[in-house]
Order: structure tokens, then sequence, then C-alpha cells
């Protein structure tokens, strides 16, 4: 399964009016509901259209295809995570303010129902189909890595933290905030926390994380 050169700029393209704006979401959230129903590779456009409401015509301005439609799910979620926060902007602030504003807003974002679906399908779909394993990986948590990878480098540089190798930082970071409880939540053995304990996630997160790393 081949991606155009272009359904990467549709992928990320913001609509120019409310009312595309509203048929861009419809489409989004209908692609979710049938890909989990269907799997990628089952599920059709007309599936789409049929349970958004759309035109073709629109869904590949949009999109540029059923690839398209998933790529802008995966990279509408980091975006969501993040959204105007840059390494730059942050580098100057406190890193423990950092991580806990960046630790929540993950924590929301991917254990959020509609997230923990379509990790489901992206595991289910790996085998059969890898290049929605790599896709997934590239605009999603890849992108959470490479940010986190880039602030730590900051800190490195103001003299604030001292690490080995920032990437595994940014690895172990995460791994901490979400590993065994995202785990519980894609499995179905609990129910995702509530915004009071992911709080306290992240606080603890946060605290073990810099004790470890913060230099002396």
């Amino acid at each position: 399964m081949k991606t155009q050169a272009s359904n990467a700029d549709f992928a990320v393209t913001s609509p120019a009016s409310p009312r595309l704006a509203a048929r861009r979401a419809a489409f989004l959230s209908a692609a979710l509901e049938v890909f989990q129903q269907k799997g990628f590779a089952e599920a059709t456009l007309d599936d789409i259209i049929a349970l958004s409401g759309g035109s073709r015509q629109t869904l590949y301005a949009l999109f540029g295809g059923k690839q398209g439609l998933f790529e802008a799910l995966v990279t509408e979620t980091c975006s969501s995570i993040f959204g105007k926060l840059t390494p730059e902007r942050l580098a100057s602030q406190s890193p423990d303010l950092v991580l806990t504003e960046v630790g929540v807003r993950y924590l929301e974002v991917v254990l959020s129902p509609s997230v923990l679906n379509l990790t489901r399908l992206v595991v289910a779909e790996a085998s059969r189909i890898p290049e929605i394993a790599e896709t997934y990986w590239r605009l999603g948590p890849g992108r959470s890595r490479a940010f986190l990878t880039e602030f730590f480098d900051r800190q490195i540089e103001r003299g604030l933290f001292q690490m080995a190798d920032s990437r595994k930082g940014a690895d172990h970071f995460l791994e901490m905030l979400s590993g065994t409880i995202r785990f519980q939540c894609l499995t179905g053995v609990r129910q995702p926390p509530d915004g009071a304990e992911i709080r306290e996630i992240v606080a603890s997160a946060v605290a073990q994380f810099l004790n470890g790393c913060a230099k002396a």
C-alpha cells in the first residue's frame, strides 16, 4: 500500500470555512468508527461517506483517500496533545512545570476512548498492514518523543539536566507516565482515570524522573 505524496498535505490542511471544518470533522469521526468496526483493510470510502453524509469529491479534496483519513486521525491526536506548545517556547520555563503540563495533556489524550480505540485498531492491523503501524508511529508516538527529546536537549544546554541520551530520556518519561495504566485501559482491565488521578500519576512520574536527571 503506497501513500500518494499529496496525502500528508491533505491530512494537515485546515479548512477555510467553518462549514468545511465541520464536514472534515464528520469525515474523521465516521472514518474512526468504520475503521474500528471493519478494520482498515475492509473499510471502504463508501462506508465512511454513508456514515458521515458527505460527498466523495469533498473527501478526496480534504484527505486524498483512505490513507489520508488515517494520517489525519493520527496527526490530530498528536496536535491535540501539544497544541501551541513548542520546545522553543518552553525552553526557559521550569522543567517540572513543563513536564507536568505536557504529562497531563499527554495522558488526557492517549487515555481518551477515541485514542484507545485508534490504538487498538493499529495493533489489530499491524501484522497484515505494517504501513499502518509505521504511519501511526511516525505521526503519533514518534512526534511526541521528538518533542520531548528537543526539550531535554535544551535543558542540557542550559545546564539543568545531565542525561546521556535525551531520546531514551523521552522514552523513559512517557513510559513512566502511561506504560502500565495505558495497557490496562487498552485491555479493558480498568477504566481510564479521571482528571484527579491523571494529575496524581503525572506528579509522581515528574518527581521520580527529575530526581533521576536533575543536575546537582
